[in-house]
């Protein structure tokens, strides 16, 4: 007699669940084009290339991997949450589009959040500990972001040059 309660409670509970699958509070985050190559347009040597892919892109790219327990609501919600903020915060998907100016200050907290752990955050890490950032990573992100930022102020000093002949 017992059984039949809990059964109905689970059924209930699935059902809420699947149903609860469909709210995205934060918009599909989702429902995104995920072709093209992160960093379009820049220098990035391909080591470095790998270590953003497998690392940051999950949030910070439209090449997220969604993991099982991002489909399951409320998880997923969370999951979405941190997805759109990073996107939102620099969406390396978009690197082309976005202004000179933008790419050298991304690149400068790149480098920086990298250089003392606030990236990828302890939370991420914590459930994805594969991701976390090894001082060899640290190292490779800040030596290219450095020189990256170097070369798009020359590329711009070049350009300028170039239009007030």
């Amino acid at each position: 007699m017992l059984g039949r309660p809990i059964g109905f409670s689970a059924l209930l509970l699935s059902l809420i669940s699947a149903a609860c699958s469909f709210v995205h509070p934060w918009g599909d985050v989702r429902n995104v084009a995920t072709r093209g190559q992160i960093l379009e347009g820049s220098a990035v040597p391909e080591d470095v290339r790998r270590i953003l892919e497998s690392k940051c892109a999950d949030c910070h790219s439209n090449q997220t991997h969604w993991p099982v327990y991002s489909r399951v609501p409320p998880v997923s919600w969370l999951v979405e949450h941190d997805v759109h903020a990073g996107r939102a915060a620099m969406n390396l998907s978009h690197w082309a589009r976005i202004s000179t100016e933008s790419r050298i200050a991304l690149l400068s907290r790149i480098a920086a959040e990298a250089r003392t752990g606030e990236m990828p955050p302890k939370p991420y890490t914590m459930l994805h500990p594969a991701n976390r950032l090894t001082d060899s990573d640290k190292q490779q992100i800040a030596t290219w972001a450095r020189t990256e930022r170097k070369r798009i102020r020359t590329e711009g000093s070049a350009q300028k040059e170039i239009e007030t002949k």
